[in-house]
């Protein structure tokens, strides 16, 4: 029996093809990105770098990622999303420090949870993070970005939920329905919490930064972060 090439197919065929083409370049860049990064460190790679470690055209790797920090945010988005789809709770610890009485307490658990994936990257790859870190708060608007960007938000939802439901429990449904008819003029339900998740999010990423440039004064970084954690959740408790 006679067998036909894409080509033969029509258009859509070839098109097909191109499209698994430009995949499989993708991942073979992925893949050399991440490589070297965790390799080599952010400052001491390069495009060509990349490009020869994928074997594909420097040209190529640009396409792709129009700079070497646009290029490491794609790799965090996809590690990210990889996470996010293997997961619906994190499975790493909660980094408290054992036999630690803390204000939060069953709530600043949950949140210490959702969060330790990311201290676990960040101290494994400490100069990798700090440029992650720097694109997440200061970083230009560039398309992979907003994609990493689209997880933090999806962090801090996760978070905000947990703080909702903490402030619930400390209230009890009476006080609950109190809060909803009393609240600040003009507030928006969850307000507390979604602000209260920004804050913790953004301190991880400051303090573990100054962790990284020791400037936290001896401390260890898991009391500072769990601390700051106790702090949002009873401020978002007592928010009115």
């Amino acid at each position: 029996m006679e067998t036909r090439d894409d080509t033969e197919l029509g258009p859509s065929a070839a098109l097909g093809r191109r499209e698994r083409a430009k995949a499989e370049k993708r991942a073979r860049i992925l893949a050399a990105a991440r490589a070297l990064f965790e390799e080599r460190g952010f400052e001491r790679t390069s495009m060509s770098e990349v490009a020869r470690a994928a074997d594909v055209a420097e040209g190529t790797v640009f396409q792709y990622a129009a700079t070497k920090v646009e290029l490491l945010m794609m790799v965090v988005d996809a590690l990210w999303g990889a996470h996010e789809r293997a997961t619906t709770t994190p499975s790493l610890s909660a980094f408290a420090a054992p036999g630690t009485a803390t204000a939060g307490g069953e709530t600043s658990d949950r949140i210490a949870e959702l969060i330790s994936p990311l201290v676990t990257a960040m101290r494994r790859w400490p100069e990798l993070a700090t440029w992650v870190a720097r694109e997440i708060l200061f970083g230009a608007d560039m398309p992979h970005r907003r994609r990493v960007l689209n997880h933090v938000d999806r962090l801090e939802e996760q978070i905000a939920a947990r703080l909702q439901d903490g402030r619930a429990d400390a209230s009890g449904a009476i006080g609950a329905a109190r809060d909803g008819a009393t609240g600040t003029a003009g507030e928006e339900p969850g307000a507390a919490a979604a602000a209260g998740a920004r804050l913790i999010v953004a301190g991880v990423l400051a303090e573990l930064n100054r962790s990284r440039q020791r400037r936290i004064d001896g401390e260890n970084v898991d009391v500072v972060l769990r601390r700051l954690i106790d702090l949002v959740v009873a401020g978002a408790g007592a928010a009115r």
